[in-house]
């Protein structure tokens, strides 16, 4: 699977329309391949954030929910 495949799969399980519709037309990017690999790190790093951010919140959420005796 080549970059812009991978960036286009990541903007829709991130749900980012905008970004997707930028990445599906190259003529956006002067240096095709740097701009993929930056988008690529960057929506990687973003989709471990928010796995992260989830686990986090389910566990608060847990201790909130614990009765004191």
């Amino acid at each position: 699977m080549d970059h812009q495949t991978k960036l286009i799969e990541l903007c829709k399980e991130l749900r980012l329309p905008s970004i997707r519709k930028m990445v599906q037309d190259s003529r956006n990017f002067k240096d095709t391949a740097q701009a993929y690999e930056v988008l690529l790190q960057v929506l990687t790093q973003e989709q471990t954030d928010r796995v992260i951010r989830a686990k986090q919140n389910r566990i608060e959420l847990r201790i909130s929910r614990r009765k004191s005796y």
